[in-house]
């Protein structure tokens, strides 16, 4: 770890890096309001209170993203491309649902860097236990390459984490109405 510079004049601010990790969790947090929106398209179309309830009344997003396909089975089994899309989408959120548990579970230790007797930029170490208090260490960038992204987050793996989530929370919404879509009534 580099030391802290004697002359320097200020301590660097974690807000930045906070600022990221509060915008990845806020992301995801779009992502589960998204799969409401996806269990109900498919579950009570009629009624969202109703499939809202449901959904968020069972304990983790592996079961929370079983139930949203048992309901897709049923409800499209006439619409076999709509189910596959679900299916491959529940996927990519369980996928990402491991980032996202990396991000949210576990104490957190910040780490400021400096380079040229100026701040550099903040990591957050992810520490799950006493006998682990420092966190994880790298000595080469390699090391650290290891981390990033697991135990290791920096302003950019975090921004990097909420684009992701951003950009899955679209690909629910899109795919919710395309089943929605496929369900209105034919006039005429």
């Amino acid at each position: 770890m580099t030391e802290i510079p004697k002359d320097l004049t200020f301590r660097p601010t974690r807000d930045e890096t906070y600022i990221a990790f509060a915008a990845a969790i806020d992301a995801w947090s779009k992502v589960e309001w998204q799969m409401m929106f996806l269990f109900n398209s498919v579950s009570t179309p009629t009624d969202l209170n109703k499939s809202g309830s449901i959904l968020i009344s069972i304990i983790g997003i592996q079961a929370q993203l079983r139930v949203i396909e048992a309901a897709a089975r049923a409800h499209l089994h006439k619409h076999q491309e709509l189910l596959k899309e679900v299916e491959r989408t529940t996927e990519k959120i369980g996928r990402k649902a491991t980032i996202r548990n990396r991000i949210i579970h576990g104490r957190w230790r910040e780490s400021h860097y400096f380079k040229d007797a100026g701040y550099d930029h903040t990591e957050l170490e992810r520490v799950f236990s006493v006998e682990q208090i420092f966190g994880p260490t790298y000595n080469t960038q390699q090391e650290r390459k290891a981390l990033i992204g697991k135990f290791l987050f920096d302003k950019p793996e975090l921004e990097k984490a909420a684009e992701m989530f951003e950009h899955l929370s679209r690909t629910v919404f899109e795919l919710q109405l395309k089943i929605v879509s496929a369900f209105v009534p034919r006039v005429g």
